[in-house]
């Protein structure tokens, strides 16, 4: 991954190991693949092939991303999942083991594809993944009730262009990262309406989801309500045992960059090794 540009991260950061285990990642809204970019060359120097796309209508401007849906989103995250299974079938001849981490939004995608792609023996079909593990960090099962009528109502009015500035800094307390090249966009009204539907689309859905969950939030994150990841522990499917809550104390939203993120890094290793064969 360019270091010297990490808002144009590749589509995909791939390391053709010899192993099958293997690690999608999916970024936030109105964000890029730099949110995960500490945490997906952990995961590349630990062995696995890595999948970090680029979502649709986050690559070039406020327009772009007006211009695309929830749909759009999940079709980039189901695409990079479906391209990793092959690329990783085609390299090693064995059935990859595969993980899906979502950060914020990228957790609710990272969801909806643990539901679609269930690792059940009925299931299994050699052209078709199987996610065996999810991790979920940070993300957001609603907004408050005026938040959302008002998007809606925004979105649906004259002002569907209108955009709501994307404050930098106050999602990162980690000094060395503080100031770091986040993507300084605003979040377009339309857009944001597209979240909503989002949340309100999975959330119901949760109890279909039975893959073994790492849920991570930070304690003080002042984006997304740290509540939210006690409401997805409550409402996943997966089994009691096999759901992983971690609230790390001194952080705010994003969690893979932040000051507590080596210990989230640790416990995302120790999931994976648990999990994958």
């Amino acid at each position: 991954m360019s270091q010297n540009d990490p808002l144009s991260a590749p589509r995909f950061v791939l390391s053709a190991t010899g192993q099958a285990r293997g690690v999608l990642l999916v970024h936030g809204f109105s964000g890029s693949p730099y949110e995960l970019h500490l945490l997906a060359d952990r995961l590349v120097d630990a062995g696995y092939s890595v999948a970090l796309p680029m979502l649709r209508g986050h690559h070039q401007s406020l327009r772009t991303l007006a211009e695309s849906t929830w749909q759009d989103w999940l079709s980039s995250a189901e695409q990079a999942l479906l391209g990793l299974h092959r690329r990783m079938w085609e390299t090693t001849q064995k059935t990859p083991q595969l993980a899906v981490i979502g950060f914020s939004m990228g957790g609710l995608l990272s969801l909806e594809l643990a539901r679609r792609y269930p690792a059940a023996p009925t299931f299994a079909r050699p052209d078709l993944p199987m996610v065996r593990a999810l991790s979920v960090l940070s993300s957001p099962l609603w907004l408050a009730p005026w938040q959302e009528k008002a998007i809606v109502r925004l979105a649906d009015s004259g002002l569907r262009g209108l955009a709501v500035p994307k404050l930098a800094g106050r999602d990162v307390r980690a000094k060395d990262l503080a100031k770091a090249p986040l993507r300084p966009w605003g979040m377009p009204m339309r857009a944001l309406a597209s979240l909503v539907q989002l949340m309100r689309t999975v959330r119901p859905r949760l109890p279909d989801v039975l893959q073994p969950a790492l849920l991570a939030h930070g304690q003080l994150d002042h984006t997304v309500p740290v509540a939210c990841v006690d409401a997805l522990a409550d409402e996943l499917g997966t089994l009691a045992e096999h759901k992983h809550k971690l609230v790390l104390s001194r952080s705010y939203h994003i969690v893979p960059l932040d000051v507590d993120r080596e210990e989230l890094f640790a416990a995302i290793d120790a999931h994976l090794a648990r999990y994958l064969d």
